[in-house]
């Protein structure tokens, strides 16, 4: 073994499983893990060219926050696993005690059950040398348990060094990159969904992960005792919406966005609606069955923030749904110069404050939302949204200029803010 470096806890959480049964649990349990913000090594991303022993071994000693160890009745059969990274991995856990070390066991007894002696049984360990970690099935709902003790581990270690930073928290949001291992910022989290196979919509696979996390966010933020969240990055707008709606302002405190400039966006706590405004209704019409639409009523919102005008896929929408709706608006701001990023706080909060006055006066009305702008603005209009039931649309022209209901969302205290995946 290798002496014990100094214990990082944004490094990244190790994966050891055995191919042969364990590559799908692995891979499930790797996109959750990167989609709740926590960087993952895994051999088939991260392993570099040369003799694979000493490659993992260079991998497990040169910086881990943490392992889990995904446990199949195959693993008994790998030398790998079990004289080069599980007596590595277990070292680590035994002699210090920030490391973290999980166990998705899919191994079961005669009667269904986790077997909890198979880890030590399967890596041939001395018996009761595993039994006390922390072991989850590996079932969706047991990865998700284990991902959720990942995250706050992660974020008990980092207390800290968000209170040296003035009480900021860091996140940041890529759903655009394929995640590797170097794709780490030393940020509270980072966030990484799986790339799309579409050329503009998100993958719905890695916004099913997201749905499954996302509600561990704005716990560990609190966690934190964080001020305020700062988030960098990029991301498809839908997702930058759903990030904002589950960091209410109500509940976190300051949020600010820092676009690729390194330009700051600083939100607001409250919606509301100033002596002059800066948005105008562009348009706006009732639906065509305006007094006969069943159930809760839709509204819907086109927040555009660019310029020029694009129109086509908002009228193309407003066609296609009109006997669905009860009315919809079409807003823009009142200049056509380029967004300032110091009017973000101003054009945040009245587009918030509009959006929830026109759901309000139709009887709380779900609110399908299409934005056209940028990231910063997403992210910051949606942490103004609590309460507000919200279709959000990502813009594509795969046939023709359309917009694609792709997450409803609703931020909660106990739920994740994202309800349903659409695509």
């Amino acid at each position: 073994m290798t002496d014990t470096i100094e214990f990082d806890p944004t490094d990244p959480v190790f994966i050891s499983y055995r191919h042969s049964d364990g590559t799908d649990t692995t891979a499930e349990l790797a996109w959750l893990l990167r989609a709740a913000g926590i960087p993952v090594w895994r051999d088939v991303d991260d392993l570099p060219p040369g003799d694979t022993n000493e490659r993992l071994k260079q991998a497990i000693d040169s910086g881990l926050s943490g392992a889990v160890l995904v446990i199949t009745p195959e693993v008994a059969h790998s030398t790998v696993i079990r004289e080069v990274e599980a007596p590595r991995l277990i070292n680590l856990h035994q002699t210090d005690n920030d490391f973290a070390l999980g166990i998705v066991n899919a191994v079961q007894t005669e009667s269904g059950s986790v077997d909890y002696g198979a880890p030590d049984r399967v890596l041939n360990q001395s018996t009761e040398t595993l039994t006390g970690v922390d072991q989850k099935a590996s079932t969706r709902e047991g990865l998700i348990a284990l991902v959720r003790g990942m995250v706050f581990h992660r974020i008990a270690h980092r207390r800290s060094a968000v209170e040296l930073n003035d009480g900021t928290f860091n996140l940041t949001v890529q759903t655009r990159n394929t995640p590797q291992v170097y794709d780490r910022t030393g940020s509270e989290l980072d966030i990484r969904i799986r790339p799309s196979t579409h050329e503009r919509l998100p993958s719905a696979e890695g916004l099913v992960d997201l749905a499954d996390v996302i509600q561990f966010l704005p716990t560990a933020v609190t966690r934190a005792s964080a001020k305020r969240v700062r988030i960098t990055g990029g991301a498809h707008l839908t997702v930058a919406l759903a990030v904002g709606m589950a960091l209410p302002a109500s509940r976190i405190g300051q949020l600010e966005v820092i676009d690729q400039r390194g330009v700051a966006w600083v939100g607001d706590g409250v919606a509301r609606m100033p002596e002059t405004p800066s948005l105008a209704v562009a348009s706006s019409g009732a639906g065509s069955n305006a007094n006969d639409v069943a159930g809760r009523p839709r509204v819907a919102v086109y927040l555009d923030l660019m310029s020029p005008r694009s129109d086509a896929a908002f009228e193309r929408f407003v066609e296609e749904n009109r006997s669905a709706l009860a009315t919809w608006v079409h807003l823009r701001p009142i200049s056509d110069s380029p967004l300032d990023p110091a009017m973000a706080r101003e054009l945040a909060t009245e587009a918030a404050y509009r959006i929830r006055e026109l759901s309000s006066t139709h009887a709380n009305a779900e609110v399908d939302l299409l934005i056209r702008g940028p990231f910063a603005m997403a992210i910051l209009v949606g942490s103004l949204l609590n309460t507000v039931r919200v279709t959000a649309y990502e813009w594509d022209d795969t046939e023709g200029p359309a917009y694609v209901p792709t997450l409803r969302l609703l931020s909660s205290m106990t739920e994740g803010a994202i309800r349903e995946v659409l695509i």
